[in-house]
């Protein structure tokens, strides 16, 4: 979960550490883009989980404790196409690659359709926006419903040295998911097969960034809250420390 920016250079290696369904986790990132031109590009976001712990506590007639720590292995994984026919109109094209053993969640091939646009405001202030489309591919005789999305991001740089590029950098993402039909599970009869699962969701993300002079280097800290639901409460928290470099 990225700010919508137009076609650039640049890589970012970082750390996550997670809380998600009573899961502590810990990931490495690492993701680039390539700019061929300021029209196309290629990117790609690579995570890597190196452990992750879980711990519970239920309280019936007596006390029961469950430590659990789960397998390490490789995480979400995205490879995409951006494409800016136009000034300010672009279209993505991404495959999440099926998780490793690194996920509990989100087992399945997706690929993913997104109209673009980025709006600079000015020469301090961005702003992107983007509808999506996401089908996924059946596995294990079960298919998961088609969602729709959309997302909207800003990207401040206050007090920034646009010449030589220094100074700090603000973000904001707020992305909001809905499936928009039932998943069918294709062991059943036909008449059992739809899972009754529509939702919609939201996950939001900031981001402090500090780009240095001397070098193309930046550093930064986010947070994201990645499993709302709009009539809910249950929420997953994220947090990262990153290093950045653009050209």
């Amino acid at each position: 979960m990225r700010p919508i920016t137009r076609p650039h250079s640049g890589i970012s290696l970082g750390s996550m550490a997670e809380l998600r369904d009573d899961v502590y986790s810990l990931d490495g990132r690492f993701s680039a883009e390539v700019a061929f031109n300021n029209r196309i590009s290629v990117y790609s976001d690579i995570s890597y989980r190196f452990f992750s712990y879980q711990w519970e506590t239920e309280l019936h007639d007596q006390l029961h404790e469950l430590v659990d720590l789960r397998v390490n292995g490789f995480n979400e994984s995205y490879l995409g196409v951006k494409f800016f026919p136009i000034e300010f109109v672009g279209l993505a094209v991404n495959w999440r690659f099926e998780p490793g053993d690194g996920s509990q969640n989100d087992r399945f091939q997706r690929l993913g359709v997104e109209p673009l646009t980025v709006i600079p405001i000015s020469e301090y202030l961005e702003f992107g926006a983007a509808l999506g489309f996401y089908s996924f591919i059946e596995r294990d005789n079960f298919q998961p419903g088609d969602e729709i999305g959309g997302q909207v991001s800003l990207i401040w740089k206050p007090f920034y040295k646009l010449q030589n590029p220094r100074g700090l950098k603000l973000s904001y993402v707020f992305l909001l998911r809905k499936r928009i039909e039932e998943s069918k599970n294709l062991n059943m009869k036909t008449a059992y097969q739809k899972m009754d699962d529509e939702y919609a969701g939201f996950r939001m993300r900031a981001a402090i960034e500090y780009d240095l002079k001397s070098i193309p280097l930046g550093c930064g800290f986010a947070y994201e809250m990645n499993r709302g639901t709009l009539f809910g409460f249950e929420t997953g928290h994220r947090i990262e420390f990153f290093f950045t470099s653009n050209w």
